[in-house]
């Protein structure tokens, strides 16, 4: 009998092939087929797959086939949206889609869709999993919408747009693969989900305002750090705007760290989504406190949610994660 963390090893291989196959069995015509396959190629993190064959296995799901496939099925349905979240801001140029003709690219994004719901469908016969599946898709759609349009003016709206956005795909995963293994819905997977992917995102605006292909600081985009400047607390928050408002004076700045560092803790914003992070982390963990679950099954569960794999180890990582720390 294999262990709970045997169960849960998968390959990246494994996740990527069993993608292609969805998408070899739904998809009859051969020239958009290959388009698609040659938009999974690319694909090296499956995370979102590996968190719903995590929450299959940890409510005792059976057949970790069925898992696999629905995790596959769950990787499609989010790389439908990265497409369509590149095409409508105009970024990510290395992407296979963003390198055709615009239209091609949403039209095969639409089939992509398609096919991942066709294969989640064919999955279970439990009405509530693609209830769910397309809930948690609409509401990450109307996130982004509201995204587009600049919709948050406050704090609070701003971070309602991030649980629908981003929380909503955790949601996808972790709520699904529950409730494909209990058959039934869990109140306490879905809210972790969302704090999941709130903390996740304020981590990944602070560190994106560092790179040189970010878009939503020249687009005036209504992030976090973007409102609390605007708030004016200090001539350190002044002095970013203006940075932030002329492209040469931003470009400037990236090109040294340090400085751009020592200004945005200056204007107090570092601190602010570090303590917003910590927030989000620690209400992401006592939820996960809640399951009826063993003490193992719910310490997994707190390494797969809060143990963040993803981030590099440079100046701005080390700014933040030292905040974190002194602020804990």
């Amino acid at each position: 009998m294999k262990t709970i963390i045997e169960q849960m090893c998968l390959d990246a291989n494994q996740i990527k092939n069993r993608m292609k196959s969805i998408i070899e069995r739904n998809i009859f015509n051969e020239h958009l087929m290959q388009l698609l396959l040659s938009f999974i190629e690319p694909k090296k993190n499956f995370s979102l797959a590996e968190s719903a064959v995590l929450h299959y296995v940890i409510f005792d799901g059976e057949n970790q086939e069925t898992a696999v496939n629905l995790g596959a099925a769950i990787e499609i349905l989010t790389l439908t949206s990265d497409i369509i979240d590149d095409l409508e801001d105009e970024d990510n140029r290395d992407a296979p889609w963003m390198k055709i003709d615009r239209s091609l690219a949403l039209s095969a994004a639409f089939s992509l869709y398609t096919a991942g719901l066709q294969s989640i469908n064919s999955i279970s016969t439990n009405p509530l999993v693609i209830k769910y599946v397309l809930k948690y898709i609409q509401d990450a759609m109307q996130g982004q919408h509201d995204d587009l349009i600049n919709k948050p003016k406050t704090e609070d709206e701003c971070l309602e747009v991030i649980k629908l956005k981003c929380g909503s795909l955790f949601a996808l995963a972790n709520v699904t693969g529950t409730l494909l293994a209990t058959g039934e819905f869990n109140k306490s997977v879905e809210s972790y989900s969302y704090y999941k992917g709130i903390f996740e995102q304020i981590s990944g605006d602070y560190h994106a305002i560092f790179k040189d292909n970010t878009s939503d600081i020249l687009k005036d985009k209504h992030t976090l750090i973007n409102l609390y400047l605007k708030r004016l607390f200090n001539k350190s928050s002044q002095e970013l705007l203006c940075i932030f408002s002329d492209q040469k004076l931003y470009s400037q700045l990236r090109l040294n760290k340090k400085e751009f560092i020592q200004k945005l803790y200056d204007s107090g914003a570092s601190q602010y989504v570090s303590v917003l992070y910590q927030l989000y982390m620690h209400k992401c963990e006592t939820e996960v406190e809640n399951l009826n679950l063993d003490t193992k099954k719910i310490k997994i569960i707190k390494k797969h949610l809060l143990n963040n794999k993803n981030n590099k180890k440079d100046d701005e990582d080390a700014e933040f994660n030292k905040l974190f720390f002194e602020l804990s």
